[in-house]
């Protein structure tokens, strides 16, 4: 008899099939603990960013959470009417806004920083360390990868693109 999993295995999920499943289970078994912190996932990711790199652009910021800069504008804006962070233009560059933790938002992400680690030691704890560290390798090649491919993330046939450079 076999498993729904390996059901699904059979019918050869693709790729990026198995990545957003992997990245869907994972996000969703972190969501009680952000609901306990009256949070959302993506305040979460903001505030984990901003955790690591305080005083941040708005264009950086959108790079680190992976969100369209309408999207963070957004998010930005409830976080900061909660008063989870602060925009703050710097005196030497009047052009730049940069966005912070609020002490409110410091409180906050201190504890769920934490949570995240052991909900990550957890995850690898289940897959296996030697596994877990060779699966985070491979992501992290797949990723590098990725991003050396041309804009669109199709690879140049050896005609097509060579006259254009």
């Amino acid at each position: 008899m076999t498993t729904h999993r390996q059901e699904r295995r059979g019918h050869g999920e693709s790729l990026i099939e198995l990545v957003a499943r992997a990245n869907h289970l994972l996000t969703e078994s972190f969501q009680g603990q952000l609901k306990a912190h009256g949070v959302s996932a993506t305040e979460w990711r903001v505030l984990a960013a901003l955790a690591v790199r305080d005083g941040s652009t708005m264009t950086e910021l959108a790079e680190l959470v992976l969100f369209k800069q309408p999207t963070l504008t957004k998010a930005v804006d409830r976080m900061e009417r909660a008063q989870l962070v602060q925009r703050r233009t710097p005196e030497k560059d009047r052009r730049r806004t940069l966005v912070h933790l609020t002490e409110r938002g410091q409180r906050i992400a201190a504890p769920l920083l934490a949570r995240a680690r052991q909900h990550e030691l957890a995850v690898a704890r289940a897959l296996g360390e030697p596994r877990c560290s060779e699966l985070c390798a491979g992501l992290a090649e797949l990723i590098e990868r990725i991003q050396e491919l041309p804009r669109g993330g199709r690879p140049r046939s050896a005609g097509a693109g060579a006259a254009a450079d």
